[in-house]
C-alpha cells in the first residue's frame, strides 16, 4: 500500500523561493494536518519531535528534521499494545502532550495518558515517563510520576537535578506545579509546588521551562484570560520556584490578524540552532469557513531577544504565514508524505484505532497490498474497528484504492474518512453475484445512509474521495472503465476540530476498513495500491 509523495502547489513547511542575497522562506505549517502539541529537542544538527496521538495506536508520532523546515515520520514510542492499552478508552483521550528530551545521551519522552468515566463526568489523568538510548528504541515501560494535572514536560537544571513540570489547577484554572524527581526520573522526590505567575489563567497548558542568561523562563499557553484565543505566556525568575513576572510583551505568542489562514496558536516550546538562533514550535489551526478539518498543525517562528532580556516572535511581530528559513538554508530531506506497506509492517504515517488486532490487519505478499478481516465492531464503536487510516495533510485532495472483496451476507468494506466514533464518512462494498455500494455518514453520532447502489459484480473495484475544503465526493469504477459519482456531500464541517460532537482534540483521517455487520463472519477484504493526489 503506497502513498506518493503530495505535490503542495504552495508546499507547506517546504521552500517557495530561493535568492542568494537573502534567505529563501517557507509556509506555516511545516508538518501539516494532524499533529498538534509539538514538542522540540536538539542534539547535535539533527531535531526531533513528538506530537500527541490521543486515542490511536502507535502512541506519539516522532518526526526528524535537520533543518526545523523539513520533517520526515520516523516512528512512534509507544509501540507495544502492553505498554499503551487504549481499549474503551473515548474520543479525544489518551496520549496527551508528550514532550521529549535529551540528557546525557539518553531521550526522555515524558506524556499524559487521559480517560473519562463510564459517565463522563470525571477526567482521570497520570503523568508517565519513558526513555531510550535510541530516537527509535527500544523505549523502557513507561512509569507514572503523577496522578494529577496534564502536559508534563521535563527540566533539568545546572546541577544536574530533574524535575516534572505539569499543567494542574482548580476550577478556575492555576497555571503550573513542578516536583523534583529522582536522578533516573523513575519516581517523584519531593512534594509538588506552584510556579505562580501572579494571575489566574484559564484552562492552563503545555508548560515549558528552561535557562538563558542567568534566569529560569518558563512559558505557559492558556485557552482565554487577557487576550481572545488560544495564545501563550512567558515569565522569568532568577530563582526556580519564583516569584515570576510576566513579560511586559507578552503574550509571547498570540495571532491578532484574523485575516490569516493561521490561528488558535499556542502550546509552544523554543529551540536554539547550533548557529545561535532562537525558533519555536507549536500548534496552530487553519479554518476554513470556521471549521478546521486537518485539526491542529504543527507551525514554526524565529524568536527574537530583546535588549531587556525578554524574547519576542519575530521582532514582536507574532506568528508569520511565510517566513525566512533558519540559519543556514535548509537542506532536503526525505519525503514526509511518502509510505509503504510491505511484508515488514506498516510505515509511521499508519495509525490504528485503540490498537491493532495483529490477525484482522495484516500487510500483503507485495508492496502496496493490504488486508483487512472484517470484525464485528462498527465504525460507531469505542473499540477497536478493523480500520487503518493515514493523517489528511490537504484541504484539497483525492484518496484512492483498488479493493477485492466478496460478501454472502451485510459484511462490507471500503474506504473511509475518520474523525473519531461519532463522525465519519464511508463508502463501502458488500455482496457477491450483485453488489452494493453505498455511501453513509456519521454526523454527532447519528448514522444515515446517503446512497445505496446495485450493480452485478465484475471483479475488483476501485474507489475514491475528493475533497475539496469541507466538500466530499465519492467515486467507484471497474479497473479500466470510467469512474460514477456515488454521493456528494456539500457539508462536511461535521470532520472537523469545531463541527465535531465530541471533545474536539484531533484531526480528520482517511483510510480503509472491513465490518461483519454483525455476521460473526471474519472475511478478507484486499485493498490495493492506497494513494493520495494532491488537487491543487
Amino acid at each position: 500500500m503506497t502513498s506518493p509523495v503530495l505535490q503542495f502547489p504552495s508546499p507547506a513547511g517546504q521552500i517557495l523561493q530561493t535568492d542568494e542575497a537573502r534567505r529563501a522562506t517557507y509556509r506555516n505549517p511545516v508538518i501539516p494536518g494532524f499533529f498538534p502539541d509539538p514538542s522540540i529537542v536538539r542534539v547535535g544538527s539533527d531535531y526531533y519531535l513528538v506530537n500527541s496521538t490521543f486515542q490511536y495506536f502507535p502512541g506519539i508520532i516522532i518526526s526528524h528534521s535537520r533543518d526545523l523546515v523539513h520533517w520526515r515520520q520516523i516512528g512512534h514510542a509507544l509501540t507495544r499494545s502492553g505498554d499503551l492499552d487504549l481499549s474503551g478508552y473515548f474520543d479525544g483521550c489518551g496520549v496527551w502532550a508528550p514532550d521529549i528530551s535529551f540528557h546525557n545521551g539518553e531521550f526522555f519522552i515524558f506524556y499524559c495518558l487521559v480517560q473519562l468515566s463510564k459517565d463522563r463526568s470525571v477526567n482521570v489523568r497520570g503523568n508517565y515517563m519513558i526513555r531510550s538510548r535510541q530516537i527509535l528504541g527500544p523505549w523502557s515501560h513507561p512509569v507514572q510520576l503523577i496522578s494529577e494535572g496534564n502536559d508534563p514536560s521535563h527540566f533539568v537544571d545546572a546541577d544536574g537535578r530533574h524535575y516534572l513540570l505539569y499543567a494542574a489547577g482548580n476550577p478556575l484554572g492555576r497555571g503550573t506545579k513542578i516536583v523534583p524527581l529522582t536522578d533516573d526520573c523513575s519516581r517523584t522526590a519531593g512534594e509538588p509546588q506552584w510556579i505562580d505567575y501572579g494571575l489566574e489563567m484559564k484552562a492552563p497548558e503545555g508548560p515549558h521551562l528552561f535557562r538563558r542568561g542567568g534566569y529560569y523562563y518558563h512559558t505557559m499557553a492558556a485557552g482565554s484570560g487577557f487576550y481572545e484565543g488560544h495564545h501563550q505566556l512567558i515569565a522569568r525568575s532568577r530563582s526556580l520556584l519564583g516569584p515570576y513576572e510576566l513579560s511586559p510583551h507578552n503574550p509571547f505568542l498570540a495571532q491578532f490578524d484574523l485575516e490569516s489562514p493561521c490561528q488558535h496558536q499556542g502550546h509552544a516550546k523554543l529551540v536554539e540552532t547550533p548557529s545561535g538562533e532562537w525558533w519555536t514550535v507549536y500548534l496552530l489551526r487553519r479554518p476554513m469557513d470556521g471549521f478546521s478539518p486537518l485539526g491542529r498543525e504543527t507551525g514554526l517562528d524565529r524568536v527574537d531577544w530583546l535588549d531587556d532580556g525578554w524574547p519576542v516572535v519575530n521582532g514582536g511581530h507574532g506568528p508569520s504565514d511565510v517566513h525566512a528559513t533558519p540559519d543556514p538554508h535548509p537542506s532536503e530531506v526525505s519525503d514526509p508524505f511518502s509510505d509503504h506497506v510491505n511484508r515488514d509492517g506498516f510505515g509511521p504515517e499508519w495509525q490504528f484505532v485503540r490498537g491493532r488486532d495483529p490477525e484482522a490487519v495484516k500487510a500483503g505478499d507485495r508492496p502496496g497490498h493490504l488486508t483487512l478481516l472484517t470484525r464485528s465492531h462498527h465504525l460507531t464503536d469505542v473499540i477497536q474497528p478493523s480500520l487503518i487510516l493515514q493523517r489528511e495533510r490537504l484541504h484539497r485532495f483525492s484518496a484512492s484504492c483498488r479493493m477485492e472483496f466478496v460478501s454472502e451476507g451485510t459484511e462490507e468494506a471500503g474506504l473511509a474518512a475518520y474523525y473519531d466514533s461519532q463522525s465519519h464518512l464511508a463508502l463501502s462494498v458488500s455482496g457477491s453475484s450483485w453488489q452494493t455500494i453505498r455511501v453513509k455518514e456519521c454526523r454527532g453520532g447519528a448514522s444515515n445512509v446517503l446512497v445505496e447502489i446495485r450493480e452485478k459484480n465484475a471483479g475488483p473495484i476501485e474507489l475514491r474521495m475528493d475533497v475539496d475544503g469541507l466538500r466530499r465526493a465519492f467515486f467507484y469504477r471497474r479497473p479500466g472503465g470510467p469512474w460514477k459519482l456515488a454521493s456528494r456531500v456539500a457539508d462536511a464541517s461535521f470532520l472537523s476540530d469545531e463541527g465535531a460532537a465530541g471533545w474536539p482534540f484531533t484531526g480528520t483521517m482517511c483510510g480503509v476498513f472491513a465490518l461483519d455487520n454483525g455476521t460473526g463472519q471474519r472475511l478478507s477484504a484486499d485493498f490495493y495500491d492506497f494513494t493520495l493526489h494532491s488537487q491543487g
